[in-house]
């Protein structure tokens, strides 16, 4: 399971002030901690308005200065994207492309040109999807599109378009079964998914967001943007990729618990 942190979000109060304010202490602090948790890769997100351009770049540049874990760049701003790309030490992945024409258009050069991974994300020109069909739908058009464009299959992460099931009782089981289909059917493409989005509204967040999560790796699951100072969270990803078989004889789980990273 790809683990790619979610905290370096400029929507958070405490991140968007740190921004503002080019606190790079705060910024390499958040860093730090989601590194040492287990994040594969960190999304940056640096969506101030009015000053996208700027704040993602100089997010970039204190990121890499912590770490040298891949960055998820999490914009639909072409301009801040053309600014950020070249800062990137790894590869990095965008967070997201749509089916939408002008998003879709814009975007695709960048890919192209920078060889990064992408999140496509299953929404289309007539709005979010609202059921399996949708989904699956969405997917099927942006896989084609990408392909047809040169991107490799292994570099595609499609995400169903996680809802918070506070507004709408379908909304968990559209998404699970939407990961299984295209399991299914493009069993090349990876799936990914921005989990903590189905808990808007509730009480005890992490409680839902880590049941979801495992019910989602069972469906088949590649890679969640998630919190991983979840320490429990983290614990249930490793259970269930022993169960999932995804852990050769249960080693990542057997080391994890020597090092006291899993407590009962």
């Amino acid at each position: 399971m790809l683990i790619i942190g979610e905290r370096l979000n400029s929507t958070r109060k405490k991140i968007r002030e740190a921004v503002e304010q080019r606190d790079a202490e705060f910024i390499r602090g958040e860093v730090e901690k989601q590194v040492a948790a287990g994040a594969d890769l960190l999304d940056v997100n640096g969506g101030i308005a009015g000053s996208e351009v700027e704040c993602l770049s100089w997010m970039v540049n204190v990121v890499q200065e912590s770490t040298d874990v891949p960055i998820c760049l999490d914009s639909a701003d072409a301009e801040a994207l053309e600014q950020a790309l070249p800062l990137c030490r790894k590869r990095p992945m965008i967070n997201s492309i749509t089916d939408e024409p002008e998003r879709f258009q814009s975007l695709l050069p960048l890919i192209k040109k920078y060889d990064a991974q992408i999140i496509a994300l299953c929404l289309g020109e007539s709005g979010p999807p609202k059921a399996v069909d949708d989904r699956l739908e969405l997917a099927e058009s942006l896989i084609s599109k990408l392909t047809k464009a040169g991107v490799a299959l292994e570099d595609i992460f499609v995400d169903p378009c996680v809802f918070p099931v506070s507004t709408g009782p379908e909304y968990g089981t559209a998404v699970l079964t939407a990961v299984r289909e295209i399991r299914q059917r493009y069993p090349e493409v990876r799936i990914s998914g921005g989990v903590s989005n189905v808990s808007f509204g509730l009480p005890l967040r992490k409680l839902v967001n880590e049941t979801f999560l495992v019910m989602l790796m069972a469906q088949g699951l590649d890679a969640a943007i998630v919190d991983p100072t979840d320490s429990q969270m983290m614990a249930n990803v490793l259970a269930a990729e022993a169960i999932l078989g995804r852990d050769e004889f249960c080693g990542n789980f057997l080391k994890a618990f020597r090092d006291g990273k899993l407590t009962a």
